[in-house]
């Protein structure tokens, strides 16, 4: 969905991640302008690739693997968001020099600590769905489990953790 928004609403090149051809096709068709492979050296493919430094940088995935990398990698007055838990604590000198910055999003912020703006948590999601109403965004339900059963959520499971899924995946009750 990242990619799409980012696409579609903030009018963004869009380098995109994925590591098996299928991902990658899949990248391209929700519009990413370029897709490298983050199992191969994400900083040799943007050399490679002649890829300016990215003015925004979003980590889906394990935030403290990709840390340092990122550092290195956003522009100068640039912007990294993460929505993924750490385990660590990060050295925001490596941002300093750049007048770099590094941000956490989550979803339940405004709703948690009922902040004065959390209107805007309506507001996305009407708009989001406008998109998709509209076409203009499509749905990334890839899977779907017809029945919410053990064996199912079992293997919903271990379609997540071994990295195998493309999309979202539903359970169905």
């Amino acid at each position: 969905m990242w990619v799409q928004l980012a696409k579609q609403v903030a009018r963004l090149n869009v380098i995109a991640t994925a590591s098996r051809e299928e991902s990658r096709q899949w990248c391209l068709s929700l519009g990413a302008d370029k897709v490298i492979n983050h199992n191969e050296d994400i900083r040799h493919q943007y050399k490679h690739y002649d890829l300016s430094a990215p003015d925004y940088i979003l980590c889906l995935n394990d935030t403290d693997s990709y840390f340092e990398l990122m550092s290195e990698l956003v522009a100068p007055q640039g912007m990294i968001c993460s929505i993924v838990e750490s385990r660590q604590s990060y050295n925001m000198d490596k941002l300093k020099s750049k007048s770099a910055g590094f941000v956490w999003e989550f979803m339940f912020t405004r709703s948690m600590y009922q902040t004065a703006d959390r209107i805007k948590q309506h507001e996305m999601l009407n708009k989001i769905a406008e998109l998709v109403d509209s076409g203009k965004i499509t749905s990334t339900l890839n899977k779907t489990y017809s029945q919410l059963s053990v064996e199912n959520i079992i293997a919903a499971h271990n379609q997540l953790e071994d990295g195998s899924c493309i999309g979202k995946i539903v359970l169905v009750r």
